[in-house]
């Protein structure tokens, strides 16, 4: 599979005919083939991945954690309680702030996103919550991803990610070998991963496994998409302004008889705050420079034009079509926060760019956690940019480049990191700040 012809499809017209023939150009036996080299799980699960990956059989096991994920992660009370429970513990960072006013940004929201995020989907007794040393181990695992996955000797060729990998392991092992479904307090995802799971046969060892494949979904493209989000917010002081004002007036309540208290309403700042979400929506066109891919399964003719060739592969980097100036127009290359607000003309305007946007991929491989990651990032940004200010400590904000460091990452991290100056935001030193889920 990963040999031979590739065919490159960056036509929003010709994604829409890919989507269309899920069957014979299918986004699983990719992932099943890849997850293997990603998670180094043993022969007899991989026969378990890989068997009715397409339906044929009614539903199998990829389809079976897909659709479970799709119902765990939809906007409902399990999304609101993941996030309630994420920003609970990212306020304890939050007011350390207060004493450590001086961190390198990236570093310090992969930190705190990492141990957050884990703590809100796994529940108190997952790894990261009783070993934070396993917040550096997942990074060691990311950074030598592209090695593990050619698969070649990876205790020589990626010793430190090989290593990394099989501790993350051995901890979510442990981790299901104590966990008691209707007890063990989790998110709704993790409970049906292990019903699947179990049922399916996969070994309480494999099953640690998966679950280290799993972290890169719940933490590689988040933490990058927040710091960007947080980056370009406070570098550009007009859309914080902008950004400020929307939230006060649409998602910002006082507490009743407390004159320094303030609320923010996570569930009313997403359906509300337009420019907020209109810059997170820019952040991924911008930053996000990965592709979804499918193999073909048969003979396939696209849009009635083109020979797909079974066995072969179709690749559809988003980096392409989310910077062709026929679709965006002109300033397809510049930063514009206000691109995706509605327009008049917002019908066939909006049709066209969510064609070709595809940040979360497309189709029937649309990310099922895509409605998780959009409410932490937001969530997350709101909060920052209402408490504090942010300045870098040279004076001057420089958008980072990015680095490549995963081929299953979209949104790369910075290439340097960025040292700030946090303070309490000028004028509301003196407010103290809470959330609500509504």
């Amino acid at each position: 599979m990963l040999h031979g012809k590739v065919y490159v499809v960056t036509s929003p017209e010709l994604i829409n005919a890919v989507n269309r023939n899920s069957k014979s150009l299918a986004f699983n036996p990719f992932i099943a083939q890849l997850g293997k080299r990603i998670t180094g799980h043993d022969e007899k699960t991989s026969q378990i991945v890989q068997h009715n990956l397409n339906g044929e059989e009614g539903s199998g096991y990829v389809i079976e954690i897909h659709d479970g994920h799709v119902v765990a992660l939809a906007h409902g009370e399990n999304l609101k309680t993941m996030t309630g429970l994420m920003l609970k513990e990212a306020s304890i960072y939050l007011d350390a702030l207060e004493t450590n006013n001086e961190i390198q940004l990236f570093t310090w929201t992969r930190r705190m996103m990492t141990l957050c995020s884990t703590r809100a989907i796994y529940g108190p007794e997952n790894p990261f919550n009783k070993n934070s040393r396993y917040n550096d181990l997942f990074w060691d695992f990311d950074h030598d991803l592209n090695l593990l996955m050619v698969d070649v000797v990876p205790s020589l060729s990626a010793p430190k990610g090989n290593r990394a990998r099989s501790e993350l392991a051995v901890a979510f092992q442990r981790y299901f070998e104590n966990y008691i479904p209707g007890q063990t307090q989790s998110a709704a995802m993790i409970h049906t991963r292990y019903t699947v799971n179990t049922k399916h046969g996969v070994s309480l060892q494999d099953q640690g496994r998966l679950e280290v494949g799993t972290l890169l979904g719940i933490l590689a493209n988040t933490i990058p998409s927040t710091f960007y989000m947080l980056v370009r917010v406070y570098s550009d002081p007009a859309l914080l302004q902008d950004i400020r004002n929307e939230l006060e007036t649409t998602s910002v309540s006082t507490i009743p008889n407390e004159t320094k208290g303030r609320i923010l309403r996570v569930i009313s700042m997403q359906e509300k705050c337009e420019l907020l979400h209109s810059t997170f929506q820019e952040l991924l066109r911008f930053h996000a420079h990965g592709a979804g891919a499918r193999l073909v399964r048969e003979d396939t003719i696209l849009d009635n034009q083109y020979l797909l060739r079974k066995g072969m592969v179709v690749q559809m980097p988003m980096s392409v079509m989310h910077s062709d100036p026929s679709i965006w127009g002109p300033d397809a290359g510049d930063f514009n926060s206000r691109r995706f607000l509605k327009q008049q003309d917002g019908n066939q305007k909006t049709k066209q760019y969510m064609t070709a946007y595809r940040p979360f991929g497309g189709g029937a491989s649309l990310c099922p956690g895509r409605h998780f990651v959009t409410l932490e990032v937001l969530a997350l940004t709101a909060y920052m940019v209402l408490k504090f200010d942010i300045t870098p400590s040279d004076g001057q904000w420089v958008i980072p480049v990015q680095k490549q460091e995963s081929m299953a990452t979209n949104v790369f991290p910075p290439e340097k990191d960025i040292t700030v100056q946090i303070t309490r935001r000028k004028g509301f030193a003196d407010v103290d700040w809470g959330f609500v889920m509504d």
